[in-house]
């Protein structure tokens, strides 16, 4: 089968959706598949191939309103007229009005949701308006939509009476690494929340900092991230901080500094505001640690009973249960084996590529036997 993602900012640099893309796309060549991956040229990303994926970039538009649509829009006219794929796999709302194109030609098309995209802190009225519109895409202009979670899956039947199929993010084996980039840079092991994720309104980091003022003394906060096309915001949280050397920015980070953060933390915290279902959540309790997430759906589907919440956009409840676990080290200690078992019983890349692949395969009329895919509408 040749499947074609439409499409990432970056791969391997990115976010959850490239994440997603990596974890799927590598397991499906290994299955025997080709995968082609759409990119945009502004995050380093070139031409050429990875973990057997092909990667194709494409100009775009780089701004925070335009930058996805321009990428999917010229992903989408280049597959058409030059590349031969089976299926169209499109990520998230706002570019799933794209995948009515290729259907147009007889190619399938599956649209993948990863959040209810006009909730984000970031729109203003049109930008939510434009993706309430999309939201109306994701059920009719796609030969099929899946969601990342149970929230979202059971938010599109309510509201539009149709069927979005569940399949989840996943987690994959992961090692404990010895702190030896967080010695150098004066972070002690054991004595820090982390906080990994985007460094986007909607992912809270500003309510974190603002409730870490009010901590003990020999705990420190590390924020881990970035995010293009918000200066404003990283200069604000940057200027909360400004005067308390305990918190530390270290910039996006990926590899063995990312993991020895997570195989280190005394505690993970994700005040997030909206999410799809958090990779971040899922792999910082994957290496064992306890977590503490506000308590919006996607964070308590993902936590279940094996972390603590806080109320969302509360900074006083926040702070609370953030002084409460500090003070009972026990109560930290006996959350983390617990929270590893039940991500790694629950959340697999290895599940959830088979499930991909066969919802890949409901979309085909296949004949395995004479090599053909033919279109099933």
């Amino acid at each position: 089968m040749r499947i074609a993602y439409v499409a990432v900012k970056g791969i391997p640099k990115g976010g959850g959706i490239e994440k997603v893309t990596e974890e799927i796309g590598a397991r499906l060549v290994q299955k025997g598949h080709e995968v082609l991956v759409y990119a945009s040229r502004d995050y380093g990303t070139t031409d050429g191939f990875y973990k057997g994926m092909r990667i194709k970039t494409v100009p775009s538009i780089n701004t925070k309103s335009l930058h996805k649509l321009s990428i999917c829009c010229n992903a989408t006219i280049d597959l058409m007229m030059r590349e031969q794929v089976d299926l169209v796999h499109v990520h998230a709302i706002g570019p799933s009005l794209f995948s009515i194109f290729p259907r147009l030609i007889g190619i399938p098309t599956l649209v993948q949701t990863h959040g209810i995209e006009r909730l984000r802190d970031k729109w203003g009225f049109w930008g939510r308006g434009f993706l309430a519109a999309a939201e109306q895409t994701v059920v009719r202009f796609p030969s099929k939509a899946t969601a990342v979670s149970r929230v979202q899956s059971e938010y599109f039947r309510e509201r539009f009476g149709r069927e979005v199929s569940y399949i989840p993010n996943g987690v994959g084996p992961v090692a404990w690494r010895a702190p030896s980039w967080l010695q150098a840079k004066g972070i002690v092991p054991g004595r820090y929340i982390l906080f990994a994720a985007r460094l986007v309104e909607e992912k809270g980091a500003h309510f974190l900092i603002e409730a870490f003022s009010g901590l003990p003394d020999d705990i420190q906060l590390v924020i881990a991230g970035d995010a293009p096309h918000a200066d404003r915001y990283k200069s604000r949280l940057r200027g909360m901080a400004a005067g308390d050397p305990r918190i530390i920015f270290t910039g996006f980070i990926t590899g063995e500094p990312l993991e020895e953060l997570f195989s280190n933390a005394y505690l993970f915290c994700l005040p997030s505001t909206l999410e799809g279902l958090p990779i971040a959540l899922l792999e910082a309790m994957n290496y064992g640690n306890c977590c503490l997430a506000s308590d919006i759906p996607e964070n308590l589907e993902a936590l279940e009973t094996y972390g603590f919440t806080f109320r969302n956009r509360d900074v006083q409840d926040l702070r609370r249960v953030l002084h409460d676990l500090i003070k009972a080290p026990e109560k930290v200690a006996a959350m983390r084996s617990p929270a590893r078992d039940h991500v790694r019983r629950s959340y697999s890349w290895d599940t959830v590529t088979d499930q991909m692949e066969a919802l890949y395969f409901s979309m085909l009329d296949v004949s395995h036997g004479k090599g053909q895919l033919t279109y099933n509408p």
